[in-house]
């Protein structure tokens, strides 16, 4: 098993579920409507917002509802939910990874430090993206070790994303953490002592919506979701080491 499948399987297994997933797509040019309309009658209630290429010929990628991606025959006959592999000279690819790698490292240039709650190393060797939830338990104990990754040289830009969308308890939380004096230890004191103090709320609270919605389409499936300058997925929880080790 190479070293990118042990990312993803530890990533999703230190990590608390997020509600909804999307995926960049690709720009080819397809005849999905066989595929759109079986996938629509089979699936009520559901629709195929986009249909793009699919890495295996004579297959389409069906976007549904804005969120998840299938795949489908052009046929409409057969239909494949999950993770689409591809074995390329003898290493396990993820294409739709790969996009998304690229859709991240463009975001991420474009994120203004302002709008972050950032914990800096003295000596930085590194700097790292993480979407979190003050409600995830993995976040948590992430975050208990924040000092550990700040000794290590690892910079930890948090951004915003209440797996259960805008409207939830932890999004109104996270808004008025966003608005402190101090956010940092706001931050800290909402995942280490379960407090949050009530603050009014200006233009302060708009990145935890604008950041959740930047984390679906970065494809956060869960929380703590943590990415390099280049956009490359580390994981969920890891430890301080097991982060370097990642980095390099």
């Amino acid at each position: 098993m190479n070293k990118w499948f042990l990312v993803v399987l530890t990533g999703l297994m230190a990590a608390c579920g997020a509600d909804s997933n999307s995926a960049p797509k690709s720009n080819d040019t397809v005849n999905g409507d066989k595929a759109k309309a079986a996938f629509e009658k089979a699936f009520d209630g559901m629709e195929v917002t986009e249909v793009s290429a699919a890495p295996i010929p004579g297959m389409v990628e069906l976007n549904v509802n804005g969120r998840e991606s299938v795949y489908m025959t052009e046929d409409g006959r057969h239909l494949l939910i999950g993770k689409l592999l591809e074995i390329k000279d003898g290493e396990v690819v993820n294409p739709a990874e790969k996009r998304f790698e690229k859709v991240r490292k463009e975001g991420i240039k474009t994120l203004d430090p302002a709008d972050m709650i950032t914990y800096a190393a003295e000596d930085e060797k590194a700097e790292v993206y993480v979407f979190t939830d003050i409600s995830c338990g993995f976040c948590r104990k992430l975050h208990r070790h924040i000092d550990e990754y700040n000794a290590a040289g690892v910079t930890v830009h948090y951004l915003a994303f209440p797996r259960g969308g805008p409207t939830t308890e932890a999004a109104a939380a996270m808004r008025h953490i966003w608005c402190a004096q101090d956010r940092a230890q706001a931050l800290t004191d909402a995942k280490i002592k379960d407090e949050v103090t009530q603050v009014e709320l200006t233009e302060c609270a708009k990145p935890v919506d604008e950041q959740y919605q930047l984390g679906n389409t970065f494809g956060v499936r869960g929380t703590p979701a943590i990415y390099s300058t280049e956009g490359e997925q580390l994981g969920g929880y890891v430890t301080p080491e097991q982060l370097l080790e990642r980095l390099e």
